[in-house]
């Protein structure tokens, strides 16, 4: 089982922090499918890239509930090759030490938790993960929030593998 990647969680952190303290230049690398539903995105870390493709959820059940913001993504890191690292945010912290349940179609994937983000829990299925997304058309992750609140997030998958596509181009 692959733990979870540090440098995954210091790209988001930067990632998402840069409007507030313009740490890096985020280059965009495109708006892809419904409404921009996908979006490619890249910056440097050092003298390598760091790509990554996010998207927000199209619609969440219980509605109206208050939490920061929350997408899924995936990222590559061009320094030692990773592809297609999967995680989530879901802008509450999870219940500790739950899963959050993906599924895409009729398949099942499992992402462990740390605070408010998820990673893919068996690496060996990034692969068949990816393709179903390829193929699918919605996403649908289930976590559970740290007072009990069980969450369903829907993301559509229309745009993403021309994001994909972008980001496997800008860190090849």
């Amino acid at each position: 089982m692959k733990l979870f990647n540090i440098k995954l969680i210091i790209a988001f952190f930067l990632a998402s922090s840069i409007s507030a303290f313009a740490v890096v230049d985020v280059i965009h690398l495109g708006s892809f499918g419904k409404s921009g539903a996908w979006q490619a995105k890249e910056f440097k870390d050092g003298n390598s890239k760091i790509c990554y493709i996010v998207s927000s959820p199209i619609a969440t059940k219980p509605d109206g509930l208050n939490r920061g913001e929350h997408a899924l993504m995936l990222t590559n890191f061009q320094e030692d090759g990773t592809r297609h690292e999967a995680s989530i945010d879901t802008g509450f912290t999870f219940k500790d030490k739950s899963m959050v349940e993906v599924s895409i179609g009729s398949n099942q994937y499992k992402f462990f938790t740390l605070e408010t983000r998820a990673w893919l829990a068996d690496g060996e299925n990034a692969k068949q993960m990816v393709k179903d997304m390829k193929n699918g058309a919605r996403v649908k992750v289930k976590s559970t929030s740290s007072r009990g609140t069980k969450v369903t997030d829907t993301y559509s998958l229309i745009g993403f593998t021309k994001a994909l596509a972008a980001i496997d181009k800008a860190c090849s």
